[in-house]
């Protein structure tokens, strides 16, 4: 699991390091080893947030502080786990008086007692097991997070890689169809094509030997060999 830690304050960020390391000495054989990243800025954080699986805040110094800036990553598409660790502010307390706060976000109190981390930590796995990746989509003027079966194809073009989505946007990716599969390859409903294009099987109408025929009616070039992924693809679904 890959930890960001995000506080003002240096010497509960060394502790909380140390209280993980222990964590993670313990955890090692039956989960894996928790490797943390610290953070006492967090517009450093805001810049590469995707890579996370769990997230420890307390930002009091300045805005925004930690519930405000858990608001903001999830609005920006982080679906892990944040634990407002509370100090100055009782971010319980003020999450309360919101009208609604994801289950995502979890609490602990400051100075952390190891009971209660590895208590937190175990909750944050169980979420974090449940929760579905996103896929970063990043064109030159904007950056998308999407679910996979948000993704209804890709074409090449020229020297972009053209996403086409369900909501009816079309992101254009700097990249070359196999570098772009390469980064999805991953999620069990896409398949490759060949080099102009990729499919989610998911929003396909049928496919033949030489053409698979989506359902809002594009037409995509396949080959025969291709098919066996297609039938791989299709027994993923969950219906």
């Amino acid at each position: 699991m890959h930890i960001a830690i995000c506080d003002d304050n240096i010497a509960d960020r060394k502790q909380l390091e140390r209280l993980l390391k222990r964590e993670s000495d313990k955890r090692k054989a039956r989960t894996g080893l928790l490797y943390a990243d610290s953070f006492g800025d967090c517009r450093i954080l805001s810049t590469n947030h995707m890579q996370y699986d769990l997230f420890f805040l307390d930002m009091t110094v300045a805005a925004p502080d930690g519930l405000a800036f858990a608001l903001q990553l999830i609005e920006n598409g982080v679906t892990a786990p944040i634990v407002l660790c509370s100090s100055k502010i009782n971010y319980k307390e003020k999450a309360a008086a919101l009208a609604e706060v994801p289950d995502s976000i979890l609490y602990l109190d400051k100075p952390i007692i190891t009971a209660e981390l590895s208590t937190i930590l175990d909750k944050a796995e169980e979420l974090d097991a449940r929760r579905i990746p996103k896929i970063e989509l990043r064109s030159e003027q904007k950056t998308w997070y999407v679910e996979e079966d948000d993704i209804l194809y890709a074409i090449q073009k020229g020297r972009y890689v053209h996403v086409f989505l369900r909501s009816g946007e079309e992101v254009p990716v700097l990249s070359e169809m196999y570098n772009f599969y390469n980064t999805i390859s991953a999620f069990e409903h896409i398949v490759f094509l060949n080099d102009h294009g990729l499919i989610n099987v998911v929003h396909m109408d049928h496919y033949t030997p030489l053409a698979v025929f989506m359902k809002d009616g594009c037409r995509l070039s396949s080959n025969p060999f291709v098919m066996k992924y297609i039938k791989s693809a299709l027994q993923n679904i969950t219906l």
